[in-house]
């Protein structure tokens, strides 16, 4: 059995090898929809449920609210989302996933997510928690890391919160 440290490194290895073949396949299914690697990950965000604000969503993606506008006017002539007014205040605009579109991207997924479920399905509960810590923790990290990158420092996220 290899020794934790050499555990550590290959997981080390294997990110992001895993991290580059997400990319190719997002790419592809982007490909398959005729859009953009941006617009499918905008859509993804939408249909997850991670926001339906356009501010919000031109943060998440590291745009500009202007270039924000370009891409949410693309994505609805390619009948993926649409604005909607928001219930609550009618002044203010959501973005809403159309149907049809949401089951062409389930089906794109679908044989991915199986194959990742069936292996997930066959780790226990110590295993589980320590893959979901370990993905939580790493997308706080990147989204500290890109947001000091972003920002035009040469010091770390974790210079910047301490």
């Amino acid at each position: 059995m290899p020794h934790q440290r050499e555990l550590a490194t290959a997981a080390a290895l294997a990110l992001p090898r895993f991290v580059s073949s997400t990319v190719r396949f997002h790419t592809a299914v982007a490909d398959r929809l005729g859009v953009t690697p941006a617009e499918l990950h905008c859509l993804q965000l939408v249909h997850s449920g991670a926001t339906d604000s356009p501010t919000e969503l031109a943060r998440l993606l590291g745009m500009t609210t202007g270039a924000f506008t370009r891409m949410l006017d693309r994505m609805e002539r390619a009948r993926l989302v649409e604005r909607a007014t928001d219930t609550a205040d009618r002044r203010r605009l959501r973005v809403r996933p159309l149907p049809d579109r949401m089951a062409e991207l389930t089906d794109l997924y679908a044989p991915l997510a199986q194959r990742l479920g069936e292996r997930m399905a066959s780790f226990d509960r110590r295993q589980l928690t320590a893959l979901v810590a370990f993905l939580t923790e790493g997308e706080t990290a990147a989204d500290q890391e890109a947001a000091a990158l972003l920002a035009g420092g040469e010091e770390t996220a974790r210079e910047i919160t301490g």
